[in-house]
């Protein structure tokens, strides 16, 4: 059956049938998910989509591998989801360590040689909890809609600590390194494009997914209709910022900077190349480990000097807790000593 919930403001429907994998998905309005809804039913009735225990009777029959069970799940579950491409390339990389092995063979120790596979090799211990939540959903899939009595091998690991929140600033001769890197590339939109993300404190891909059409000039606001944590937003417009609109306004006649995510990783990734190289000042290099997402922490960090209590600053980030703004405020000292005296 089929069930429609409202949360934040959209529309979550679910396909549940026994024996049949469960489907979900969220859509703007209850019509579109109820449309989607029965869609998913009729093609259950027609035979379409196939039961559950029919795929894994015949998969058992060879013995399941993990690349199997994971590529039904990337098929009927992962594409349903808003972080899709991210989940999928995590999915894929444990396709390559673990594609031919048995499911029954994927216990704790084959999970900790993975986690200190993606350690050495630099990643972090958030991106190693991705790994770990996308194999348990796999196990998942397999215990409740395939009952297949296989153990979860995730099931008691502890995940891995947070990372340290990050703490760089790009402020007086780093920005204006920056922004002179930026101005000698070859798209002209990659300097607004920075100097926008400083000014807001939006996402990349909220700054990217930007229309005209979500852009109110008169009331100094953008309207952000998807985003991280899944809830619309409102982002006021500095001065600088709609002076940074105004000079992008005859780039695209719907979006407001025309580039996709990767030509702008791209470019900003010589952009920064250019800045390291040039960079004349004696010290510790601060293009050396800069990123695009350091401009969000920079503009909430200015935000937070000019004043704006925890409130205000969490209605312009989308932060729903404390605990996840402090990541990304930073004060500075000299802002701090101001308030004291």
């Amino acid at each position: 059956m089929a069930a429609i919930q409202k949360r934040n403001g959209r529309y979550r429907a679910r396909v549940i049938r026994k024996g049949y994998p469960s489907y979900s998905k969220t859509f703007k309005t209850h019509k579109e998910a109820s449309t989607w809804a029965r869609q998913i039913e009729t093609e259950i009735d027609q035979g379409v989509i196939k039961s559950s225990n029919t795929i894994t009777n015949s998969m058992l029959d060879k013995k399941l591998s993990f690349g199997e069970a994971a590529e039904h799940y990337v098929k009927n579950h992962t594409i349903y989801k808003r972080n899709c491409k991210t989940e999928t390339g995590t999915i894929r990389t444990l396709i390559r360590h673990w594609g031919k092995e048995y499911v029954q063979s994927i216990n704790k120790a084959k999970v900790f040689t993975l986690r200190d596979d993606l350690l050495s090799r630099g990643r972090s211990g958030d991106t190693v909890n991705h790994y770990y939540n996308a194999i348990s959903k796999i196990y998942q899939m397999l215990q409740t809609e395939w009952s297949m009595t296989v153990e979860n091998p995730i099931k008691g690991m502890k995940r891995l600590p947070a990372n340290p929140s990050r703490t760089k600033r790009i402020n007086g001769e780093t920005e204006t390194a920056l922004l002179l890197a930026c101005s000698q590339s070859t798209s002209r939109l990659l300097k607004p494009i920075i100097q926008f993300a400083l000014e807001t404190g939006m996402r990349r891909g909220e700054i990217m997914g930007l229309k005209w059409i979500d852009i109110d000039l008169p009331s100094r606001r953008a309207f952000l209709h998807i985003t991280k944590n899944g809830e619309p937003r409102q982002v006021p417009l500095t001065l600088k910022a709609i002076q940074i609109l105004g000079d992008v306004k005859d780039a695209h006649p719907e979006r407001v900077f025309p580039l996709s995510m990767d030509a702008l990783r791209r470019y900003f990734d010589k952009a920064i190349k250019v800045a390291k190289e040039n960079w004349k000042s004696e010290g510790v290099n601060p293009f050396n480990d800069l990123r695009l997402h350091d401009c969000r922490h920079e503009a909430l960090s200015r935000l937070s000097d000019a004043g704006l209590n925890v409130i205000e600053l969490s209605h312009i980030s989308g932060h729903k807790t404390l605990t996840q703004l402090a990541r990304y405020t930073h004060p500075s000292h000299e802002a701090i000593l101001k308030k004291l005296d």
